[in-house]
């Protein structure tokens, strides 16, 4: 039986399959579909935006009309290094194969090409730029991006001679492919405008100029962002919050620590609180540093007797006085709005209160967060083509971050294995929705007995739901677990999901021991749990309160860990478990 979802335009609503939420960008959904051509199926990505999230019907035509009007000027945009856009409609919201919404929803879609590839998180993350060729292919991806950002701003992109100006870049929003092709895969903020000023607040932290604050978005802001990349790019590192400190930590890189006060200047210029004092042209700033960059005469590690072994490179560190997960904002006006460090969701007025210790009736509190984001200044929202933080395995995604704080992007498509019926010994009585295909294994031991371990709970999620996983202790079948992932609240999603999250491995561990399970406070109900590695389904099963399993996952050269969780009833969410998950190296 086919339970997936589909959506499409009036006259074909079942055009595109939904495999699975890949993400969420700006006001919009990410979603990893499908479309069947001669018998194959070729992948796409679609955007939506559903109206029982924007509400009042007013306002989701004027929301639809100004993304109608985006999406085709957009369509002229052709050329290498930006996404391309398959089509844009207005249709019903997704409903089973054959079976329009029975309440008549409709939802704004954007369908736009696959990019197979590496976002640039995961790309930075597989190089160490010690050598000459490592950086050389860095400061191609910086050239790369450069031309086409210039191209968009200087109005050759579209016919009439508007500028398009992205308004979020990050590293999630970039795709890296086997050729070493850098495109850019998230306009989810785009403006075709000089420079346009919105009430809505949606930014990548670190990446986003102080003007961003204010709602102001404009090639400036473009090339402030593009400088926080370049940093990211050359150092590893998450970029400072605060100008100043970004400055001082982009001129403190290696290659860059020695120029002169004229030339520093001019290359610190990137990131000047004045938008108008950067530089005008982003080829030209990369053009000036290429060669500081690629030299092989970079400083060394100090001499060590020949008998020793020699350090690495040390990274360069951050002149920051606090971790990242809590970042220095700059000054902003008493009456500016609050970012929030998962990118890209929106800020929420102070209003807006804190959902309840267990959430029931999701879809009206997710919709009245959301409309108090999308009313709020009466703002026209900007069309998503890709996002953000995303991150599923195969495909680009918005702004969701491991080492910047967002998104994902993979190098594979989600392929479902084929079960075997599960072979732990704590498999519920209850019958299993999916059985395991045999890649965990259970047995009586605790998570990570006798390893040097990293718990799961350190990672930063390079994608998650809505309402994701926090750290806390959990009681699953009368056992204590000090050091859980768990999640109270559910949403269920046109994929299907109450929630998920997704996690950089970075290829470091070989076994992933945990507990799925629900809190044993939980009420008396069930959660069918969806471990993925790399895109291929690794194990599926349904667990009950006091009914979990403990599970020994083999995630050898596993680059990116999802986990996906479903309530039996979409209306009374149990709390999720995952009881110590312990990463083995």
């Amino acid at each position: 039986m086919d339970t997936a979802s589909y959506i499409g335009p009036d006259d074909a609503p079942d055009r595109y399959r939904l495999r699975r939420s890949i993400g969420r960008g700006g006001e919009a959904v990410l979603y990893l579909a499908e479309l069947e051509l001669g018998g194959a199926t070729e992948p796409v990505v679609v955007k939506m935006l559903d109206d029982r999230q924007a509400l009042a019907p007013e306002l989701f035509a004027r929301v639809s009309a100004k993304w109608r009007e985006q999406a085709e000027l957009l369509r002229f945009v052709h050329r290498p290094g930006v996404v391309g856009i398959r089509e844009h409609f207005e249709g019903p919201s997704a409903h089973p194969a054959g079976s329009l919404p029975e309440a008549g929803g409709r939802a704004l879609y954007l369908v736009m090409n696959h990019v197979q590839g590496l976002d640039l998180r995961d790309w930075r993350a597989e190089r160490t730029l010690e050598s000459a060729d490592e950086r050389r292919a860095a400061v191609r991806c910086l050239e790369q991006l450069a031309e086409v950002l210039d191209w968009l701003h200087s109005g050759a992109a579209t016919p009439s001679g508007r500028r398009v100006v992205h308004g979020d870049l990050s590293p999630g929003n970039v795709m890296i492919d086997a050729h070493g092709q850098a495109t850019l895969v998230d306009f989810g903020l785009s403006k075709l405008a000089a420079e346009h000023q919105t009430a809505e607040v949606w930014f990548t932290p670190g990446f986003a100029a102080p003007e961003v604050f204010d709602g102001i978005r404009s090639p400036a802001t473009d090339r402030y962002a593009f400088g926080a990349i370049a940093y990211f790019l050359l150092s590893g590192e998450s970029p400072a919050t605060v100008p100043e400190t970004l400055r001082a930590a982009l001129l403190a890189l290696p290659a860059l620590a020695g120029l002169g006060p004229e030339k520093a200047a001019r290359v610190a210029a990137i990131f000047a609180a004045d938008p108008e004092s950067r530089p005008a042209s982003l080829t030209s700033w990369v053009r000036e540093m290429r060669s500081l960059v690629v030299s092989a005469t970079r400083p060394e590690q100090p001499p060590v007797p020949a008998a020793a072994p020699v350090p690495p490179h040390p990274p360069v560190p951050l002149p920051l006085s606090g971790p990242p997960a809590a970042p220095v904002l700059p000054p902003q006006p008493a009456h500016a709005p609050q970012p929030v460090f998962r990118s890209p969701v929106p800020v929420l007025p102070p209003t807006v209160p804190e959902p309840p210790a267990r959430r029931r009736g999701p879809r009206i509190a997710l919709a009245a967060v959301l409309a108090a984001a999308l009313v709020g200044g009466g703002a026209v929202l900007g069309v998503v083509l890709s996002g953000g933080d995303k991150g599923d395995g195969a495909t680009h995604s918005p702004t969701t971050p491991a080492a910047t704080g967002g998104g994902t992007g993979g190098t594979t498509s989600h392929q479902p294995a084929a079960g075997d019926g599960g072979t732990g010994k704590d498999t519920p009585t209850d019958s299993p929705t999916d059985a395991d295909d045999g890649s965990g294994s259970d047995d009586g031991s605790g998570p990570g007995d006798g390893a040097d371990t990293v718990s799961l709970a350190d990672l930063t999620p390079t994608d998650a739901s809505i309402f994701s996983l926090e750290r806390n202790a959990a009681a699953v079948d009368g056992v204590q677990y000090q050091d859980s992932l768990t999640s109270a609240y559910c949403y269920r999603d046109a994929s299907g999901l109450d929630g998920f999250g997704e996690y950089n491995l970075g290829k470091k561990y070989t076994t992933l021991d945990v507990v799925l399970g629900l809190d044993d406070n939980s009420p008396n109900t069930g959660d069918t749990f969806t471990v993925i590695a790399d895109g291929k389904r690794i194990f599926r099963d349904r667990a009950t309160v006091g009914k979990p399993f403990h599970k020994k996952f083999d995630v050898s050269g596993v680059l990116r860990l999802r986990v996906e969780w479903v309530s039996d009833e979409e209306g009374n969410c149990p709390t999720t478990v995952l009881g110590d998950p312990t990463l083995i190296p």
